[in-house]
């Protein structure tokens, strides 16, 4: 029985899960970039510590260099856990800048090479369509950034509801699959 109704609590999770990443995505974001600092911080930390554990060492005589990736690292996820939305704005406005510019080159591209190879609309559209984008992440970077945990958060829902479906549907087969079985 417990099997039977595990379907219920997977349905709930995706379903709970999807609202939550649907309702406030900006802040989905910025926890997921804590989580990633975070882990840079914790891998710089241990570094750092086995640095000084080996260079103290009595029973060692080789001196370690310094690691400098993982002060890095520690530094970086600093930056990462106390600051995740100027990471997230800067990442998107670098994205942005490149969607405009390798639209710009696509169509530039296009131009230089029409007598060789003639192109078609919908490549021009494409291209048109790249700069677009380019320019929507550069004046809304956080709103573009979360763009991704909505999709997510819409997917989760629907697994939910299908989950729950396919749950109902399978118990109402195992019912009427005993009851012929009784009789």
């Amino acid at each position: 029985m417990k099997i039977v109704n595990s379907y219920v609590f997977r349905a709930l999770c995706a379903i709970l899960a999807g609202i939550l990443l649907v309702y406030n995505p900006e802040r989905i974001t910025g926890m997921l970039v804590q989580v990633i600092g975070g882990l840079f911080f914790l891998s710089g930390l241990l570094t750092l510590i086995n640095y000084l554990l080996i260079r103290f060492s009595e029973k060692t005589d080789v001196i370690p260099n310094f690691p400098i990736v993982g002060l890095g690292s520690l530094l970086f996820g600093a930056f990462l856990g106390f600051f995740p939305s100027y990471f997230i704005a800067y990442l998107m406005y670098l994205l942005g800048f490149l969607l405009v510019i390798g639209g710009i080159n696509q169509i530039w591209n296009m131009i230089s090479l029409r007598k060789l190879l003639p192109f078609n609309w919908w490549s021009f559209l494409i291209a048109i369509i790249v700069i677009a984008m380019g320019i929507i992440v550069i004046f809304k970077p956080m709103e573009t950034a979360s763009l991704p945990f909505v999709l997510l958060g819409c997917t989760s829902i629907v697994y939910g509801v299908t989950e729950m479906i396919s749950g109902v549907r399978w118990r109402k087969y195992h019912k009427e699959k005993n009851k012929v079985i009784i009789e």
